[in-house]
């Protein structure tokens, strides 16, 4: 029997389909959004400060005017330092705390440039390292460098991956050759600083923006991301369906091995199951093939499974000398009767089955037996205040069970019934608990 979708199975497809939507959103996102840009200009000063070749013992002037439009650096070259420079730095941390500008992919300038030729410029990124850089010598941390001469036109855009660790600063700090590498997950300061002029002039720059820019997530992580989420929902789907298909293989083998269980212990031959009907015409209880039917759907529902099942067998008191004295139409009224009492007192879900003559069964699924000795008491004492036909008074004994765990309904039947021979032992009209 095919069984409906688990929770868990319904999860695993609710997954799949954010994924599929997911993708390719993503995907599109990161190619046309997903910006990251870190400005330094005029509205983001950062610290913005000058610097000079004057602690070098040059004579170099650097002098910062900030406008609402831009920061504009005057530098006045002097000759007295063999290597005459003017810096415009912005400081980004302190401490050795910098930014990490490792995921930015292009940085765009908007600025002016007015001095001698050649135009040239260099970019400074400089990274503090814990294992090569400390907080009281400047020059310990790693400088990423890029000289390159401004292009005609004021804003322009140059690629991240141009800067190179400073020659100067590898031979200075004497770096190991397998530590050149560039480096800019913790930069804590940019600067912008004049070309090599080998005489003295006046250069102005009017920087109006810096602008790194790159991926929050760049597309080869975004991928991999990506790739990982598949592979995980793949081994979750995989995991659901393996448990999905052998819970209800063990379902499955559970039924047929409790069908054949109930086949044995009810005895029925498959020829005279066919030639017997569901109930007894007498009383309208269910017979043993009722009784059968009724064991073989509730194999349908295995929810109900492990919720317990008590069985009460029970017999009216004397009733051969009712039939005896009283003729067995009488009999038979009392038989009507005394099943009216029991399906008037239960529940709907729960079985009679005459057993054959004036003993009768009652099972009682989702039930233990201390509700079900308790119900066997409550219909022993509906018997002595019910008025019976020709004014007879009527007893019953009552013998009651539970079906035990891995346990055939068969011995719990024999079990009841042992019960209810200790009933009519010990006086009759009394419950018995086995």
């Amino acid at each position: 029997m095919n069984q409906p979708p688990s929770r868990a199975m319904k999860m695993a497809q609710y997954l799949v389909g954010l994924l599929l939507l997911l993708t390719p959103t993503l995907l599109i996102w990161q190619h046309f959004g997903m910006t990251r840009v870190l400005e330094l200009s005029p509205r983001q000063p950062h610290g913005a400060r000058v610097t000079d070749d004057r602690y070098e013992k040059g004579n170099t002037v650097a002098s910062l005017v900030q406008t609402r439009d831009a920061l504009v650096m005057r530098c006045e070259l002097g000759m007295a330092y063999q290597w005459p420079f003017c810096k415009l730095q912005f400081l980004l941390g302190e401490g050795g705390k910098g930014v990490d500008f490792s995921q930015f992919d292009t940085i765009t300038f908007d600025m002016n440039y007015e001095g001698p030729s050649p135009r040239k410029i260099r970019l400074y990124l400089i990274n503090f390292e814990p294992e090569l850089s400390t907080v009281d010598d400047w020059n310990s941390q790693r400088f990423n460098q890029i000289e390159f001469e401004l292009p005609a036109q004021p804003t322009f855009t140059i690629p991240v991956n141009l800067l190179r660790t400073a020659d100067w600063w590898k031979d200075m700090r004497k770096v190991p050759l397998a530590q050149t590498y560039t480096r800019l997950d913790n930069v804590t300061a940019v600067e912008l600083s004049t070309g090599g002029i080998g005489r003295a002039q006046v250069v102005t720059m009017e920087l109006r923006s810096i602008q790194f820019r790159g991926k929050w997530i760049s597309k080869t992580r975004l991928l991999m991301y990506l790739v990982y989420a598949w592979i995980a929902c793949g081994i979750f789907g995989l995991s659901l369906s393996l448990l999905h298909f052998r819970s209800g293989l063990l379902a499955s083998q559970s039924r047929l091995e409790l069908l054949a269980t109930i086949n044995k212990a009810l005895e029925l031959e498959a020829r005279e199951l066919a030639d017997q009907a569901h109930t007894d015409p007498l009383t309208g209880a269910l017979n043993r093939q009722g009784l059968r039917e009724a064991l073989m759907r509730r194999l349908q529902t295995p929810e109900h499974y492990g919720e317990g099942m008590a069985v009460v067998f029970m017999d009216l008191d004397h009733f051969k000398q009712i039939n005896d004295r009283h003729g067995h139409n009488t009999g038979d009224e009392v038989l009507r009767h005394f099943a009216a009492i029991i399906r008037r007192e239960v529940r709907a879900s729960d079985k009679l089955v005459r057993w054959g003559g004036e003993e009768f069964l009652l099972v009682c699924p989702e039930t233990h037996i201390e509700h079900a000795a308790m119900l066997a008491e409550k219909l022993r004492v509906a018997m002595t205040t019910q008025e019976w036909p020709h004014g007879l008074r009527v007893t019953s004994s009552f013998g009651v069970t539970e079906l035990k765990p891995e346990e055939d309904i068969g011995a719990a039947i024999t079990r009841a019934d042992s019960a209810l021979y200790a009933a009519k032992s010990n006086g009759r009209n009394r419950v018995e608990v086995a």
